[in-house]
């Protein structure tokens, strides 16, 4: 999956450059712009066709929510993930009726905003891959809709390792399972980064992860320098 374009729209100068930082480290995104006011962010998103928007509610020329509702006016796909420090409760129901995807409120931690951007990306592999198989059943439906719900009964692997450490996300480790448990060969944690659009180092945390748990298998390749590579393989 290729990098998903992304627009901060934040009146903070620092912050939106925090956010801009973390997006590039974590690998997966690829940030198009930056905008301070309301109506650059309105110019930018039409002119540079952003897949994703970063959001405050609080912007000197006018609300993040009627940047919302002009966003959404344009019938111009994409998504949006409010990130702002207003609690109050219609703000967060106009939000809600905008069709945000996330709402976080400031401050809050690196995890928490990770997790979220985890959660995004297993949201565009689903519905990337209900596309190629047709028409959409209800559990399908019920997952792509309410994805932070998804039961983990239903993989022994993922109800185990429930309680994860912290740097390590629930959304993400679903992903690394499933994609090690569709993989007829043994994989490399870059591998496995570049598959999900992960760092190396966040992938090679996943997979030891699962080793340690007892559901994958680590296997050293020696190549021509005498070098070991570590691959992962899922105990079938």
């Amino acid at each position: 999956m290729s990098s998903i374009r992304t627009l901060i729209i934040d009146d903070d100068v620092a912050v939106a450059g925090i956010h801009h930082g973390f997006l590039l480290a974590r690998g997966g995104f690829d940030v198009v712009s930056l905008a301070h006011t309301g109506q650059q962010g309105l110019d930018l998103a039409a002119e540079l066709r952003p897949e994703l928007v970063l959001l405050d509610i609080h912007l000197p020329d006018m609300s993040g929510l009627d940047v919302l509702q002009q966003l959404r006016g344009r019938q111009q796909a994409l998504d949006v993930l409010v990130i702002t420090a207003s609690r109050e409760l219609d703000t967060v129901r106009g939000a809600m009726a905008g069709g945000v995807l996330h709402y976080l409120v400031k401050p809050f931690t690196s995890q928490a905003l990770n997790e979220r951007l985890d959660e995004y990306l297993l949201l565009r592999r689903e519905l990337a891959a209900g596309g190629a198989a047709g028409p959409l059943d209800q559990d399908s439906i019920d997952r792509l809709v309410a994805p932070s719900r998804r039961a983990t009964a239903a993989d022994p692997a993922a109800e185990q390792v429930a309680r994860l450490p912290k740097g390590l996300s629930r959304p993400t480790l679903d992903a690394v399972i499933e994609a090690l448990k569709s993989s007829p060969e043994d994989v490399s944690a870059a591998g496995m980064a570049l598959q999900l659009g992960l760092s190396r180092v966040s992938a090679r945390r996943y997979l030891e992860y699962l080793v340690i748990h007892g559901f994958a298998r680590l296997t050293p390749r020696y190549g021509a320098a005498g070098r070991p590579e570590n691959r992962y393989l899922w105990k079938r």
